[in-house]
């Protein structure tokens, strides 16, 4: 493959304005600086673009069925049209003993994703047992979306426990709802599960990870997919979307970045184009799961 430079890159982080030039060979960030003026390689010029990492999506039922023009089109929608490159799902349990049937049953359904996916637990309460951590644990499970709707059940949890089992692997708990219980409700739970999580030192998102929209980098750190997903690092693979820039933005200003409101022109993933000239392309089988060794590390 090729070596070549994308030169003066508005790289978007968060809602800061990085201006900085990679070098890439073989598909992989040789190096990151704010220029490579002396270099003869080819140079690709994105100034008049904003650029972010292929965006980290979270989506806990995404299709698991064997319609494969349904199944495309989900993608292409939800996803791909939209410059996301990986994607956090989740399997359910609603015994113990479901555990691995379930996982395999989830992996199955993904073998054909286009895009790359971490795979998380989704559970009631009760079900935050001595077995399923050590299960999580022992098969990279970094995320565990616990059922918020009834806080009694939540608060049977004996967190003293479930803290020294997470000494190795710190994985993530995360609320969710299965209802539509009343705002005021819902407030109220996730206020003792707030207060629960930080009195008890356990990894938690605070509130609902929101679904079918860029992740932001505390989330990415969080669970671990960060710096692996949605960071442009020095020996990883080149991932990247570019949006138009709005005509009369200075490029120096705090940038105030909305992802529905700018318009994506290219989607690079792994060497191929996922998205360009206003048409996302489906590559089956082409995603891998991202495997989270620590989570946390980087909070």
């Amino acid at each position: 493959m090729s070596t070549y430079i994308i030169d003066n890159a508005n790289w978007v982080k968060d809602t800061k304005l990085t201006h900085t030039s990679l070098l890439v060979k073989d598909g992989r960030i040789s190096a990151i600086r704010n220029s490579f003026q002396y270099y003869k390689y080819m140079k690709m010029d994105v100034s008049n673009f904003l650029m972010t990492p292929g965006h980290v999506m979270c989506d806990l039922m995404v299709p698991q069925g064997s319609d494969f023009i349904s199944v495309k089109n989900y993608y292409l929608d939800e996803f791909i049209n939209r410059g996301c490159t990986t994607v956090l799902t989740a399997f359910s349990i609603q015994y113990e003993y479901e555990f691995l049937t379930q996982l395999n049953e989830r992996k199955t359904s993904l073998l054909n994703s286009p895009l790359d996916y971490t795979i998380g637990l989704k559970t009631s309460a009760n079900l935050i047992t001595p077995n399923i951590i050590r299960a999580c644990k022992r098969h990279k499970v970094p995320v565990i979306w616990i059922e918020l709707d009834e806080a009694n059940r939540f608060r049977d949890i004996p967190w003293g426990w479930v803290k020294g089992l997470l000494y190795d692997y710190p994985i993530t708990f995360v609320p969710f709802f299965t209802t539509n219980i009343d705002n005021k409700t819902k407030m109220k739970h996730l206020k003792i599960w707030q207060n629960s999580m930080e009195n008890e030192g356990i990894p938690h998102i605070p509130v609902e990870i929101p679904e079918k929209e860029p992740l932001n980098l505390s989330v990415l750190k969080k669970i671990g997919i960060y710096p692996l997903r949605g960071n442009f690092l020095v020996g990883g693979e080149i991932c990247y979307n570019l949006y138009m820039k709005p005509e009369g933005e200075s490029g120096t200003e705090p940038l105030s970045f909305q992802y529905d409101h700018h318009v994506l022109k290219c989607t690079m993933n792994k060497g191929k184009y996922h998205y360009v000239n206003n048409r996302g392309h489906f590559y089956p089988g082409a995603g891998e799961e991202l495997i989270i060794q620590t989570p946390g590390y980087f909070t």
